[in-house]
């Protein structure tokens, strides 16, 4: 069509859309993939087969750094200061770091409030029972509490299930996981857990207790309140929109602009992990050991301010449990009853210390790989109703063998001093005044039972009259539940309902350990033994067996125990334990979590040692995809839809030869006029050598690509403004928006921005300008002003471990790979870093698809260098790599599979 004046054009340009909110947005699954049947009675019951499609995606945490950047920068150096020579930006980054500490504290007081509230209520119910009906009460009353709980997983919030502590740390790793750290999944965790809790469940809130704090942080940093506008009954209508689902009209006055300034991926990241410090030290009492945490396990980022954060959250949310609950201050498992070791005690027993850990070790490893065997039978994430069931049945085997074995194993003790006025200790089938040890350990609830396991001393059981030693719990019981809750443990791991495994793995580690130091008391009556020290460190010694943690579990437990003369013990434990459990499996439980998902790729702190022989030109993937300075609108459409990557190199259209004569072979954007005009949609396959290749300019997000389509910013081919005029306000506003893209659109689920859908709901093609069809080769955008101007680059020659050191230590996305002439070779992404990692024990998730890369392909059809071919291809068979090779050159061709493309969707 001919090009159209500025007086036609202007009604539709001129007119911008709005993205749907990522809260109600349901994209099409791309060809070939399974999707979903939706009858009202498959959302009900679920659906036998999961979609397959990979929904995570990268997160942005290096700044765009344009000329509008510049221009932002230099206005908010210029501007008028508003308290005492701050623009508020560090004062609002303080406030959020200090109202996660505070929130997250109060989510853990009325957590513990309600969990015990619930279980005293449900064990008065079932006081005075016959075994048979009390077994019937207790299991309706917790088949009813997990069924809520499993709902809320299934039908709403399904990133609330389990732990969460794996997907923070995948989260933090870099990859941005879909609705992990919405409000609805806040809210469905703490009802979850506090269901699971309550419900008797080997379950315990401390990992659930990280996610609510991540979710605090994300919901505070997100927050977008409309509370105050429109009246007094917009108060009262309008309330809820502080926290739930956005309205859908844009105006970018109604954005609270201070938030503009804290909402990058980078800002985020931080008040995330101040979240998680946050919830773990509110779990545990232990404001420097959540800090350690954060630091060693959840982390893949570290800094002095990320560590001021998390210091002051971790003591908020601390001092906020020690104002609301005065039991907290002496901490969330402390003990009573045991006196400090001497010396020689401590040499004396060492022997038997280091048996009791590396027995505490071994029951570690086991859980994780029974819990893991257990995965081949678990329901499909889409089956509803079995997964709720699963629940239920969960409830049913806890009820059913704790009523049983307490009444065919357990034994009737007089309750020592204080148990009763603390309400602990089932009468369970005894006389008045005493209490059934063995169904006490099954039903009660579980953070009393470790206190009183913890608790068990030298001389607060010796029974005076008859002049022997009885402690609260009989050896026989200790070891029948240790046995049983290891299964328990194991069965309940992976259900669809939020509930943690560290509570559970102390209870067992501490049945073990008092089962141990009470064998030795009676066989050493002389010595100093006291059962509750080993069960202190056995516990110790099972959260290293199933987690992998040391510095920050040894604090946790100092810290939460408050039994600081202990330290050397528990040092002791967490070295043997985690030595025995390494040998035996070597994985931890966030690491074998991280592998079943399967759909994030996390990268380890260190480059694993394949990767110092490789070079960066062996990793990457090659035929990258680019545009012009100045591309046609029909171009950009064309690649984003073929596509699903999510950064592009810009080239520059003209380049001089070494000698100084003469151009590239890279066509100017002049040259690509008349292409472009020949057709409405470009040939892809006849532009790709001038779209692959080129001297590097700089680097545009799809994000970018997107709000620039959407606010219909388009120009001719020498860049002038088309149905728009140039405004320095409007320019600022739109690089805002760009910064801000995903806090606006997509919030919680970014995969959605690399669909068709944004591009549909543009409503480009096709439109209209009065009575006219425009069309889209005659328009084009200018990216020069919007692109990345300093993208990282390496040279392709450059050593493979180096690449990954950059792009992790920079929190890189897309990590451009050049040759001596700065002309784009390939693009290394986190996808290839992971693939390029090969095979081993350390892995923490499935390893990635390979890329397309040509070296690769073609020293594989090269018969004498087999051992280079394996080398570069990570072991893979041979079909595999012939599968590689078809999918790389079908992407090479038709861009059709986007895992394959340059590093797939990054």
């Amino acid at each position: 069509m001919a090009h159209q004046g500025h007086e036609d054009e202007t009604p539709m340009l001129g007119r911008s859309v709005t993205f749907t909110r990522s809260h109600a947005a349901t994209p099409r699954p791309p060809p070939g993939q399974y999707q979903p049947a939706t009858s009202f009675l498959s959302k009900v019951l679920g659906t036998k087969v999961a979609a397959t499609g990979r929904v995570s995606e990268s997160l942005d945490y290096e700044p765009i750094q344009n000329k509008l950047f510049y221009d932002r920068m230099k206005s908010r150096k210029e501007g008028k200061k508003k308290l005492y020579g701050y623009t508020g930006h560090t004062l609002a980054k303080m406030l959020v770091t200090v109202s996660t500490g505070f929130i997250t504290g109060v989510f853990a007081v009325f957590l513990s409030k309600f969990t015990s509230a619930i279980t005293e209520w449900k064990l008065g119910v079932i006081e005075g029972k016959s075994w048979f009906v009390s077994f019937l009460i207790f299991w309706l009353i917790g088949s009813a509490l997990v069924s809520v709980a499993t709902a809320l997983v299934q039908y709403w919030a399904p990133a609330s299930a389990g732990a969460g502590v794996t997907l923070v740390m995948a989260y933090l790793n870099g990859n941005h996981v879909p609705n992990l750290l919405r409000f609805e999944t806040l809210i469905s965790k703490f009802v979850g857990t506090v269901c699971a809790v309550s419900a008797a469940l080997p379950m315990g809130p401390e990992g659930p207790m990280v996610h609510i704090g991540a979710c605090v942080a994300s919901c505070i940093t997100y927050i977008e309140c409309k509370c105050m506008d429109g009246g007094i009954f917009s108060i009262f209508t309008n309330c809820f929109s502080c926290f739930s689902r956005r309205g859908h009209d844009f105006n970018l006055k109604e954005k609270m602009k201070i938030l503009d300034e804290i909402v990058s991926d980078s800002d985020h990241r931080e008040f995330v992990s101040a979240g998680v410090s946050a919830g773990i030290s509110a779990a545990f009492g232990a404001p420097v050991g959540g800090v350690l945490f954060s630091m060693e396990e959840a982390c893949s980022f570290w800094s002095r301010k990320t560590a001021w954060r998390c210091f002051i959250a971790a003591t908020l949310s601390t001092y906020t449990i020690q104002l609301m609950n005065r039991s907290a201050q002496h901490g969330m498992i402390a003990f009573t009853g045991l006196r400090a070791m001497e010396n020689k005690d401590w040499i004396m027993q060492l022997p038997f210390l280091i048996v009791n850990s590396g027995m505490a070790g071994l029951l570690g490893a086991a859980f994780n790989s029974f819990r893991m065997w257990l995965w081949k039978v678990r329901a499909v994430k889409t089956r509803h109703v079995l997964r709720i069931l699963e629940v239920i049945g969960l409830v049913f085997l806890v009820s059913l063998l704790g009523h049983f074995f307490g009444w065919a194993a357990g034994m009737c003790k007089p309750f020592p001093e204080g148990w009763q006025e603390e309400g602990y200790g089932l009468k369970f089938n005894c006389e008045e005044g005493q209490y059934n040890d063995l169904a006490t350990m099954f039903l009660s609830s579980q953070h009393h039972t470790i206190i009183k396991l913890f608790s068990v001393g030298h001389d607060d059981t010796i029974d005076v009259e008859e002049d022997k030693y009885t402690p609260p719990f009989s050896i026989g019981s200790l070891a029948l539940f240790a046995t049983i809750y290891l299964g328990l443990m194991s069965v309940g791991a992976g259900l669809a309902i939020p509930g943690g495994l560290f509570m559970p793995s102390i209870l067992l580690g501490a049945s073990w350990g008092c089962f141990w130091g009470l064998i030795l008391r009676l066989w050493l009556p002389a010595w100093n033994i006291m059962p509750g020290l080993y069960a202190i460190l056995a516990a110790t010694g099972v959260l290293a067996g199933v987690f992998r943690s040391a510095i920050s579990l040894v604090v946790l437990v100092v810290e939460g125990t408050r039994g600081i003369d202990y330290l050397i013990g528990v040092i002791l434990a967490v070295i043997v334990a985690n030595w025995v459990a390494h040998h035996i499996h070597h994985d931890g439980v966030y690491e074998s979590e991280l592998e079943r998902i399967g759909n994030v790729y996390m990268l380890r702190d260190e480059p694993p040692h394949r990767l110092f022989t490789l070079t960066a030109e062996a990793i990457m993937a090659t035929g990258v995809v680019g545009f012009r300075t100045i591309t046609p609108v029909s171009r950009i459409l064309e690649v984003m839809r073929t596509t699903t990557h999510n950064g592009f190199p810009v080239f520059a259209d003209e380049e001089p030869d070494e000698d100084g004569g003469g151009v590239s072979e890279v066509p100017s954007t002049k040259a690509l006029v008349g292409l472009a005009h020949s057709s409405s949609t470009p040939d892809i396959n006849n532009t790709e050598k001038a779209l692959t290749s080129g001297r590097l300019e700089g680097v545009i997000l799809r994000s970018q690509l997107l709000v620039l389509l959407q606010r219909r910013h388009f120009c001719d081919a020498d860049g002038r403004p088309i149905g728009r005029d140039y405004s320095e306000q409007q320019e600022l506003d739109l690089e805002t928006e760009m910064r801000t893209f995903f806090r606006r659109y997509f919030t919680h689920a970014r995969y959605i921005s690399a669909t068709a859908q944004p591009l549909d709901e543009l409503k480009l093609d096709g439109v209209h300008a009065g009575s006219t069809t425009l069309d889209l080769s005659n328009l084009y955008i200018d990216l020069r002003p919007y692109m990345n101007r300093s993208p990282l680059t390496i040279r392709k020659d450059c050593s493979a471990a180096r690449a990954h050191q950059v792009f992790l230590n920079l929190g890189l996305r897309h990590l451009l790979v050049v040759d001596a002439h700065n002309h784009v070779v390939g693009i290394i992404t986190r996808k290839d870093l992971d693939h390029a990692a090969g095979h081993g024990w350390w892995r923490m998730s499935h390893m990635a698809e390979p890329p397309q890369n040509k070296l690769m392909k073609h020293l594989r059809g090269i018969g004498s260098v087999g051992f280079l071919s394996r080398l570069l291809g990570g072991g893979a068979s041979s079909s595999a790599a012939a599968a590689a090779d078809e999918n790389g050159a079908h992407a090479e061709n038709g861009h059709g599979d986007a895992e394959q493309g340059h590093g797939g969707r990054h």
